[in-house]
């Protein structure tokens, strides 16, 4: 029987250009893998879903797309969790990868994770690094106009910086093809400026030496010594440091650790070190030395760091999930304590919503645009360098009053932890529908806000 909400006419119309294998109907053993959305609640089980295996076919399925009145949207592996009730456009054919020694210059599928870019460059350039993704089941093209950060943001950016995506090749509402670069107020909206503005096939991004000897990995401290551990990373970050040194901050709950024999939940220092193990060592010793603290760090190159955070996909589609991600210019001792009582206090709460809260210190992780900030669509906070991920949720099956609950949680997270009027800007990667566009991205064309709005 056909679906009602894609009728014959629509499906003559995309069988004409389409081949057998780039149509996927909810009845094929793929289906679900082509279409999961990382917050469950957001999953909107398209009726129909297309994997274009060239630009030609994806030209003209996007110029036939918005001919029609059909809901349809492109796949991301991301959080923003973007699906459509029509047709969902997946991407992920497109996972081409070209290395130019001589400009420095990757041109790269914008439908493959960075999981791929990581291996693939690997493969072909060992001694080259890219600001890419930290999570590698991320997709490209999504962090590319979200932002984007990585490990390597607070030296070189955002992952859509001007330094870092050079151009794109873009597929447009009328079917064509072009290179960004040759509309440069198009070029501008990619970065950062969310969905909305066209179809991104490949992008440029600049690639360059970089040491493949990082000292990163977790050093688990108790629960116990928060009081320690936040007032040495607040000293730690509040002196000038070298940009190839970073870290995150999160908890792990005992239970998830029984492999170490630990009795109490662990506070989770996650180290970078781009000069390697002496000079990360001493950088760290503040924190190894801390009583209690088991030390898992190692020796890796940057697709190893990526790959630290492998095992984040699994959680997908498993909750319904609000996100606050906040950019900050100052991290304090009082902050990060306030932090992680917040997280305990959802624990108090309800369990349930506990095991589906992030509470993730993301520090020395952000720097302003190289060069002028009008060159981006989301100039970010002046002087922001730190990133606080605060996700709530609560399993997939439950019903409406602990979504709720979760999705206040998340309202109500930045000024619990922050304060009524500190100052903070949420993250385009972030976006909810609760969030206020205009005060992410001040003074920006309208069409920015519309397009954010869209995607969210």
């Amino acid at each position: 029987m056909t679906d009602p909400g894609i009728n014959e006419g629509h499906l003559s119309v995309l069988r004409s250009f389409l081949a057998p294998g780039e149509i996927i109907t909810p009845g094929s053993p793929d289906y679900l893998s082509n279409v999961q959305t990382w917050a469950s609640q957001k999953q909107l089980n398209p009726r129909l879903v297309v994997k274009p295996a060239t630009i030609e076919t994806l030209s003209m399925l996007v110029a036939y797309l918005y001919s029609t009145d059909l809901d349809f949207a492109i796949y991301g592996h991301g959080f923003m969790s973007t699906s459509a009730k029509d047709v969902l456009i997946n991407m992920s054919a497109f996972d081409d990868f070209h290395f130019d020694k001589h400009s420095e210059l990757a041109t790269i599928g914008a439908g493959q994770t960075w999981e791929d870019v990581y291996r693939k460059l690997r493969r072909t350039a060992p001694d080259y690094g890219i600001v890419g993704a930290r999570t590698p089941c991320v997709g490209v093209a999504g962090t590319i106009i979200s932002g984007g950060f990585s490990w390597l943001s607070g030296e070189f950016g955002c992952i859509s910086d001007p330094g870092n995506m050079l151009d794109a090749k873009v597929v447009k509402y009328d079917g064509s093809v072009v290179w960004a670069s040759r509309e440069p107020q198009l070029l501008w909206a990619l970065r950062g400026g969310g969905g909305g503005f066209g179809v991104l096939v490949q992008v440029v991004l600049r690639v360059f030496p970089y040491p493949q000897t990082i000292w990163a990995g977790p050093i688990l401290i108790p629960r116990e010594q928060l009081e320690e551990v936040a007032g040495g990373i607040a000293k730690f970050v509040s002196k000038p440091l070298d940009p190839k040194i970073t870290m995150f901050l999160y908890v792990v709950k005992k239970r998830l650790l029984e492999s170490i024999g630990t009795d109490t939940d662990m506070l989770v220092i996650h180290a970078f070190d781009a000069h390697g193990e002496v000079h990360g060592r001493a950088s760290f010793q503040w924190a190894l030395d801390i009583p209690g603290a088991i030390d898992q760090t190692r020796i890796t190159c940057l697709e190893g760091v990526a790959n630290l955070q492998n095992k984040v996909h699994i959680f997908k589609g498993s909750m319904k999930q609000f996100w606050a991600a906040l950019l900050l210019p100052e991290i304090s001792k009082k902050t990060i304590i306030r932090a992680i009582r917040w997280s305990e206090d959802i624990q108090k709460l309800d369990e349930s919503l506990a095991d589906c809260t992030y509470l993730i210190f993301e520090l020395l992780s952000s720097r302003e645009p190289v060069g002028s900030s009008s060159n981006c669509a989301w100039p970010r906070l002046a002087g922001g360098k730190h990133i606080l991920l605060l996700g709530t949720g609560c399993p997939a099956g439950s019903g409406p009053s602990k979504e709720t609950l979760a999705r206040d949680l998340a309202i109500e997270a930045a000024s619990k932890i922050l304060g009524e009027d500190a100052e903070y800007c949420y993250l385009p990667s972030g976006l909810e529908d609760f969030h206020d566009v205009k005060k992410v991205l001040p003074n920006r064309p309208r069409c920015v806000y519309e397009s954010l709005a869209y995607s969210v």
